[in-house]
């Protein structure tokens, strides 16, 4: 299910330095690597942290890759410090939402992209029960429209999108 959301963030105009939050152990970290992309990678767990250190070193060494441990409700980052924030698969471990839509909108400079699991994706994207996923879809949901995100669902899965003017 990861190809059909880098498909659909292919779309979309990233800019050169993206924050990714909620980078968990990188897979999403890859992806815009590989594209070129200068990306900060923050993720609460710390070892997370250290995993996204140590199998992305060289790109840490040459300065693509900054690495912070950090909770999403509170991104030590300036305001408009990327163009873009994008959030792939994260969204349900996060505890207040709004906060850290509110957080990513405040530090890109062009766009915010989250993508997060339905509660149809239940034990076949990732391990968490279909309830757990609708609970936490329907509150992102609601906090989205509430802060002018766009909404967009697919079967599996669900995008927020905020195009900054």
């Amino acid at each position: 299910m990861h190809n059909e959301i880098f498909a659909d963030l292919t779309g979309l105009d990233l800019g050169e330095a993206v924050a990714e939050i909620g980078a968990g152990h990188g897979t999403t970290t890859h992806w815009l690597l590989a594209r070129g992309h200068r990306v900060c990678a923050i993720d609460i767990d710390p070892a997370a942290v250290a995993h996204l250190k140590t199998a992305f070193r060289h790109f840490v060494e040459t300065g693509l890759l900054k690495v912070i441990h950090a909770p999403a409700e509170a991104i030590p980052l300036p305001d408009r410090h990327c163009d873009s924030a994008v959030s792939v698969a994260a969204l349900h471990h996060i505890r207040h939402a709004e906060q850290a839509l509110r957080e990513m909108a405040r530090i890109a400079i062009r766009l915010v992209a989250v993508y997060d699991w339905t509660p149809e994706s239940a034990g076949i994207t990732n391990p968490h029960s279909p309830q757990e996923l609708r609970q936490k879809m329907e509150e992102a949901l609601s906090v989205a429209q509430h802060l002018g995100y766009q909404i967009s669902r697919r079967r599996l899965w669900y995008r927020l999108l905020k195009i900054r003017q």
